[in-house]
């Protein structure tokens, strides 16, 4: 190969590999904005209070059902229904029990059982990208659920930032920046698509407090990232890496499939980051 040709095949790798990092980037801040601008935004007038101090999901419902029309719910009625279910695993979750369909229809959207798929399947992709937790189907006869932990991840941050709420969620967002960064993330471009994701270090969130504490820190300390000075940089900047506990409890190819199914592509989408995780995989046999 004459020079010319490697310098080609080197650009177009280069070009390819800055697509697949602004599709990316758009599909994660577009789906998070997508769930978060729908369901947990307008979730601030009554999520909070339920999540903190864990009083009956019932009781709200209750009150929505006698606002509302159940044979004309508003988009608006439903988004309630959705935030309502979220709290509700949300409750099962921090007390290890599992749920049923049963048990939802009658606790949470009773009197909208007809719109049990779309509630359930918004609130779902919810709490996989916003909190980082799998609804998990245990039993199909009876449809019995549970939430874990997505991408086999041992740490759920209940006792970091915001007390009482999985942080897994801004785990695997920040895992994933770092994956498409070329598996090193500057501090300022991590911040810079966190910061667009409607995230800011020193400014508290109403899932996970400050991100700045808990990136900086907490994950930090947990082993899910590694932080480092870069060298010669004046002023001195850091960068991002991930952790000894990330290459642990989880894989390239795990955080690009979770990925992938949160904006709806195959993951052979990016065929850069695919090759790349594909490696990993096999280095780990």
């Amino acid at each position: 190969m004459n020079p010319s040709e490697n310098s080609r095949n080197v650009n177009q790798d280069s070009t390819q590999s800055q697509r697949e990092t602004r599709d990316l980037e758009a599909g994660e801040e577009q789906a998070t904005a997508t769930t978060s601008g729908d369901v947990l935004d307008s979730s601030q007038r009554a999520s909070f209070p339920y999540i903190a101090g864990v009083p009956s999901v019932e009781a709200s419902s209750s009150q929505i059902r006698e606002d509302f029309d159940p044979d004309a719910p508003s988009q608006h009625i439903l988004n309630s229904k959705t935030i309502d279910l979220i709290l509700f695993l949300l409750l099962k979750y921090r007390r290890k029990q599992q749920t049923c369909k049963a048990e939802i229809l009658y606790m949470v959207i009773r009197g909208y059982e007809d719109y049990f798929p779309a509630i359930f399947t918004k609130a779902s992709d919810c709490l996989r990208l916003t909190f980082g937790l799998e609804v998990i189907e245990r039993n199909p006869r009876v449809h019995s659920y549970s939430l874990v932990n997505a991408l086999g991840l041992t740490y759920d941050g209940m006792h970091h930032g915001f007390l009482g709420v999985p942080k897994i969620g801004l785990v695997i967002i920040v895992l994933c920046i770092i994956f498409i960064e070329d598996n090193c993330a500057s501090e300022q471009e991590l911040w810079r698509i966190l910061n667009n994701m409607g995230l800011y270090a020193g400014r508290d969130h109403f899932i996970y407090g400050d991100p700045g504490v808990l990136i900086t820190e907490h994950f930090v300390q947990e082993g899910y990232l590694e932080c480092r000075q870069v060298p010669g940089s004046d002023p001195p900047t850091r960068e991002y890496l991930w952790g000894p506990r990330a290459h642990a409890e989880t894989t390239k190819m795990k955080v690009l499939k979770h990925f992938a199914s949160i904006v709806k592509q195959d993951p052979r989408s990016y065929p850069t980051r695919y090759a790349d995780a594909l490696k990993d995989e096999i280095d780990r046999v």
